[in-house]
């Protein structure tokens, strides 16, 4: 069934308006009418269904038959930073980081970063609407934030108010990914990923300085984009909800 996203401003006693880019979707790519069934999430993770009962030139109008708060949101509120890449696979750490769970991805800029603050800030737009999307086909009721675009000692400092903050250094050594002895369960997790050309030693001692877990991806060199995704697969399979159901 078709889903979208309203924010709860826009649900008014049982109703719901659907307009700008969720409205287009609705009419011009998915042609629904009057009658049609569809699945609504909010800003407060709940889930609605509902039927189309008009449309006008700029706004659809659904009738809301039942509201339900599924749990498919990880306890583990994971915060990704995301050195910004060249090109577009910026796009598919968002996309996939989604898909995976995260609550916020943050694009930052660093020592060897090739892309600067300006682009990067030109792209937030894009990437919260890849994230939207990303949101709606893998059945989230969140939409994750894509936050404004840092520089690396802002992100040690952000990330330092996590639970527990990790960086990911291919210098670290090929050792455990993360680290063993502390099996308890954080409310939220940083995790630091850096662009094409990782990290400088500078960076990753500031990071250690400020108690951040160093940590490697095992003994091959991993690309930004794949690095990102490995790193969080982990640590929501160590912490979070994509542990082996027994």
């Amino acid at each position: 069934m078709p889903r979208f996203f309203v924010p709860q401003r826009d649900l008014v006693d049982g109703k719901a308006r659907l307009e700008g880019g969720e409205f287009r979707h609705l009419q011009r790519v998915l042609r629904l009418r009057e009658g049609d069934a569809v699945t609504l999430f909010d800003d407060a993770g709940t889930e609605h269904q509902g039927v189309v009962v008009s449309l006008s030139p700029r706004v659809a109008t659904v009738r809301i038959v039942s509201s339900t708060t599924p749990a498919r949101e990880s306890p583990l509120a994971i915060t990704l930073f995301q050195g910004v890449p060249k090109g577009r696979k910026m796009d598919l750490v968002v996309e996939k980081a989604t898909e995976l769970g995260v609550a916020a991805v943050v694009p930052f800029v660093s020592a060897f970063a090739t892309v600067g603050m300006a682009a990067a800030g030109g792209k937030r737009e894009r990437w919260q609407r890849i994230a939207l999307a990303a949101a709606k086909q893998s059945g989230r009721v969140k939409v994750p934030e894509i936050g404004a675009p840092l520089t690396f000692p802002e992100v040690v400092e952000a990330a330092v108010a996590h639970a527990r903050a990790f960086l990911f250094y291919e210098e670290s050594g090929a050792g455990a990914p993360l680290p063993t002895a502390d099996e308890s369960s954080p409310a939220s997790a940083a995790l630091i990923v850096g662009p094409e050309g990782g990290f400088s030693p500078d960076e990753a001692a500031r990071a250690r300085a400020a108690g951040i877990s160093v940590c490697g991806l095992g003994p091959r060199i991993l690309r930004t984009e794949t690095a990102a995704l490995v790193a969080t697969t982990l640590v929501q399979a160590r912490f979070g909800d994509l542990a082996p159901r027994r």
